[in-house]
């Protein structure tokens, strides 16, 4: 995913964790916050509590790619901080990808 899709520094997640709403589901805390962007940028945040750097990583990544393939049907000009959950790291790909776009759709991202 380009850096430019991305939440990077921490004030940004800080502006989205206080201006913005929050859904969650089993695994997931999601908060979004519209920006004055032509695009939508994402920020994934994992806590040490989920597991080791490689759980960390592999849960990032997935999630990363689940945005990217789903970035044609998200709505333009918003920040999505996803917030993983412990219970997250034992779960299937597909399944990951069900509760992220199913977040997205309650949170009225989503375009269909």
């Amino acid at each position: 995913m380009n850096r430019c899709f991305r939440l990077t520094k921490n004030f940004e997640f800080i502006n989205v964790y206080r201006a913005g709403k929050r859904w969650s589901c089993a695994y997931f805390n999601m908060y979004v916050k519209k920006n004055n962007l032509e695009r939508t940028r994402l920020g994934v945040s994992i806590s040490k509590k989920v597991g080791k750097s490689v759980v960390r990583n592999r849960l990032k990544r997935r999630i990363k790619e689940i945005f990217r393939e789903s970035i044609g049907n998200i709505k333009k000009g918003y920040d999505v901080v996803i917030s993983v959950k412990p219970e997250t790291a034992n779960i299937e790909y597909g399944q990951m990808k069900k509760e992220i776009k199913n977040l997205l759709r309650r949170g009225r991202v989503w375009d269909d």
